[in-house]
């Protein structure tokens, strides 16, 4: 690591569920299950029905939760899991990456969700060029957050 760069502790996340982490677990559903715009998951796809083609948002949800949210919702009940709260978080630094001038809301603005569906629906947009992006800000989470662990 280059001496003059600061890193961010952050000790109390899970190393599973660190927003790396899931971003990489995105990365890796996307190249496995197929990747779609438009819609969280193509649940008109012909796969075993568990694991359809998702968008980038629905790649991480389900990568935290691990299963297939197919009305997009983190949760219904307003009782968020340590799953929703990572996915959440995830999502929100993705579209951080993605889109400089986001930063999250506290109460009504542009979401997380919204921001990465705007990205992912681009008419040009790549699988390609989702999963670069996907491992980039996985990679650059890293880079400026040391959870107390080795690499």
């Amino acid at each position: 690591m280059n001496p003059t760069r600061q890193t961010t502790p952050t000790p109390d996340l899970d190393p599973v569920m660190t927003p790396a982490a899931l971003l990489r677990g995105a990365r890796l559903y996307l190249q496995q299950h197929g990747w779609t715009r438009h819609q969280f998951y193509d649940l008109t796809a012909d796969t075993d029905g568990l694991f359809p083609p998702a968008c980038t948002s629905g790649a991480i949800m389900s990568a935290a939760t691990g299963r297939c949210l197919a009305n997009g919702m983190l949760s219904i009940d307003g009782d968020d899991t340590p799953e929703t709260i990572a996915a959440i978080r995830a999502m929100r630094v993705f579209a951080a990456w993605i889109d400089l001038e986001y930063t999250p809301a506290n109460g009504y603005g542009t979401s997380a969700i919204d921001v990465i569906g705007d990205w992912n629906d681009y008419s040009g947009r790549t699988l390609d060029e989702v999963i670069e992006t996907l491992t980039d800000a996985a990679d650059n989470w890293d880079g400026i957050h040391c959870t107390g662990g080795a690499r």
